[in-house]
């Protein structure tokens, strides 16, 4: 580490007057020796895509320019034979470059699956940084969801019972169909019927269901149990609870579903219920 000094001037203008400098305080300022080597971000947000490749640009950078230099890193993935990068493990700066980019490639992506690569610096390039820096990036996750092409299914009149004691509808809720698939989806079904912002809800993550042969419908719910989310709401289907808690009635085009919800993560609550009547695009209609 380098230490040089230097004189702090203090300098205040006021009234177009300026003060003389106080050449009698000192100070220090902090040249770097290592490279500090340091991706620029931490954790970029999820990539969404309906492309089966994506090239995503990683950006790292250095705090010493004036030589080239190779930084080492190492790369984890969630699944083999998807991803690739072009430095392969070793990104080189040019001699005066503090920015360099790895070119990221994921290939062979499945519809409806969510792929992690991460991306790390070598503990070689941790050890040697000035440790009077400000906080690095040692290591960057990439996320990508590859969704499915959702192509128009028709629409909806929604209901809700959960947030209105009567219920309160919304029409014309779009319905979406992953191409190829027997997947659908009801698109922001909380928001149509209560609206965006203010009163209403700001997130929505919508309805997924899959459509049998007889036109029945099972929920679609993550790894949480969670159908939708709503805010700080979350509409879960318990196995456990099925035929109690947990019910789905299907009746031609018109399906409701009561089941526990949670409340900013907390309950289970009871008394989380919606329907639908599935108004145009039905696949049972003749």
């Amino acid at each position: 580490m380098k230490i040089n000094k230097i004189l702090l001037g203090l300098a205040v203008a006021m009234l177009g007057v300026m003060t003389s400098c106080n050449t009698d305080v000192e100070g220090v300022t902090y040249s770097p020796m290592g490279q500090n080597v340091s991706f620029e971000t931490s954790a970029p947000s999820t990539v969404t895509t309906a492309e089966t490749s994506i090239v995503i640009p990683v950006r790292i950078v250095r705090s010493v320019v004036a030589n080239e230099y190779t930084a080492n890193f190492t790369t984890k993935a969630s699944e083999e034979g998807i991803f690739t990068n072009d430095a392969n493990g070793a990104v080189k700066f040019e001699a005066g470059q503090g920015v360099a980019i790895i070119n990221v490639k994921a290939d062979n992506l499945a519809k409806g699956v969510d792929y992690t690569y991460t991306l790390k610096l070598s503990e070689a390039e941790v050890a040697g940084r000035d440790t009077i820096t400000n906080t690095q990036n040692d290591s960057i996750v990439i996320k990508i969801h590859s969704d499915y092409n959702w192509l128009s299914g028709g629409s909806c009149t929604f209901v809700d019972y959960t947030f209105s004691e009567n219920g309160k509808a919304a029409k014309d809720v779009p319905i979406q169909h992953a191409e190829g698939t027997n997947l659908y989806r009801i698109v922001q079904p909380f928001i149509a019927v209560y609206g965006k912002g203010g009163n209403g809800f700001t997130t929505d993550t919508g309805i997924q269901f899959t459509l049998n042969n007889d036109y029945t419908i099972n929920l679609v719910a993550n790894g949480d149990d969670i159908v939708c989310s709503a805010d700080q709401y979350d509409f879960c289907w318990v196995k456990k609870y099925e035929g109690s808690y947990c019910i789905l009635q299907c009746n031609g085009n018109v399906y409701q579903a009561s089941m526990l919800g949670l409340d900013n993560g907390e309950g289970y609550y009871t008394g989380f219920s919606f329907a639908f009547q599935w108004t145009t695009g039905w696949p049972g209609q003749k």
